[in-house]
């Protein structure tokens, strides 16, 4: 979450390209949506999960065996304009394509405009899907909230690859796996291989592997030192 954040200043001081960020977590940890309230029960799951609060919105989210991911760009950008689920439409395109590339059937949630979309009364991201999110077979496979400023924006989310409970964590019903659509789980280098190509191909844009800047691991450490790491953001609620 802080190196999200981290990259995200830097594009906005003009330091750094466009970013497709994507990582695995070392140990089994759950993400809370900023406005989310601190569930009782977290406390107790604490000893065998650790939990981060975001700064995007949305609910609790269980990170492992899964890859996540996140994007940082200008919301004048071309292949982002016209707002926040525009946004959303163009990065899941880029996710549908590297999905058909691993031989997944999959679509973009899109119901009927005229549809609207309860809000779940679960903690949990994976208990109901939202517009312009991943599904296949009728349950989510891609979870994602973004943040916006003026002029950038940053989005990440969750790709499931197999269903876990880590430390008794609950799973939803509409959730599903890649592993389940699969008859093998490709490894962590295809999918990744394969994710970039998609994006390559629906923005279409170039992507080049870069590592991060030195000013972006400085600040990713500050931010994990006075915010990410500390008690005191993790478990507050953030004022709309």
């Amino acid at each position: 979450m802080a190196v999200d954040e981290a990259i995200a200043i830097a594009f906005s001081k003009g330091r750094v390209p466009p970013t497709l960020r994507l990582y695995r977590w070392s140990f089994p940890s759950v993400s809370i949506g900023s406005f989310q309230q601190w569930e009782p029960g977290w406390d107790d799951a604490g000893e065998t999960l650790r939990f981060v609060r975001r700064i995007t919105g949305g609910r609790a989210l269980l990170h492992d065996r899964e890859l996540t991911y996140s994007v940082v760009a200008g919301t004048r950008d071309p292949l982002f304009a016209g707002g926040i689920k525009e946004t959303f439409y163009a990065i899941a395109e880029g996710f549908l394509a590297g999905l058909t590339r691993l031989g997944v059937d999959a679509e973009i949630y899109a119901p009927p405009r005229s549809h609207r979309i309860g809000r779940a009364q679960s903690p949990l991201c994976f208990a109901s899907t939202s517009w312009y999110e991943i599904t296949a077979q009728g349950k989510k496979l891609i979870g994602s909230a973004q943040r916006r400023w003026v002029n950038h924006f940053l989005q990440h989310g969750s790709f499931i690859l197999e269903k876990s409970a880590a430390a008794g964590f609950p799973l939803s019903e509409n959730q599903i796996g890649l592993a389940e659509m699969l008859s093998a789980l490709p490894s962590g280098e295809e999918i990744e291989q394969a994710i970039a190509r998609g994006f390559e191909s629906a923005l279409p844009v170039r992507l080049e592997l870069e590592s991060l800047t030195t000013e972006e691991e400085e600040t990713a450490a500050r931010l994990v030192k006075e915010k990410y790491g500390t008690d005191a953001w993790n478990r507050r609620r953030e004022t709309p």
